[in-house]
C-alpha cells in the first residue's frame, strides 16, 4: 500500500505539469482546453489525497517540504557554490 501511495503522490504532480506546459500548445479550441485543464486538476487532487490517505500526514507533509520550490531552489544554490 505503501508503494501505491508514493506512486499516487508522484502521479499527482503530473497533471499539474501537463496543465502548465502541455494544454496551452495542443490544437484545441478555449473551451476545450478549459475543460481539459479542470479535468487534470480534479485528477492531480484526487490522486493526491488518496496518497495521503495511504501514507498518512507525516510522511506527505516530508515529501511536500522536499519539493517545495525554495527548498529546492536552496539545494541548487549550495550545489553550485561547491
Amino acid at each position: 500500500m505503501q508503494k501505491l501511495g508514493l506512486f499516487l503522490f508522484v502521479v499527482s504532480f503530473l497533471p499539474w505539469l501537463a496543465i502548465l506546459f502541455v494544454v496551452p500548445f495542443l490544437p484545441l479550441d478555449i473551451t476545450q482546453k478549459t475543460t481539459l485543464s479542470v479535468v487534470l486538476a480534479v485528477l492531480a487532487e484526487v490522486c493526491f489525497w488518496i496518497s495521503v490517505v495511504l501514507l498518512g500526514k507525516e510522511v506527505v507533509t516530508k515529501y511536500r517540504r522536499y519539493l517545495h520550490p525554495r527548498y529546492l531552489w536552496k539545494k541548487i544554490r549550495n550545489f553550485n557554490r561547491r
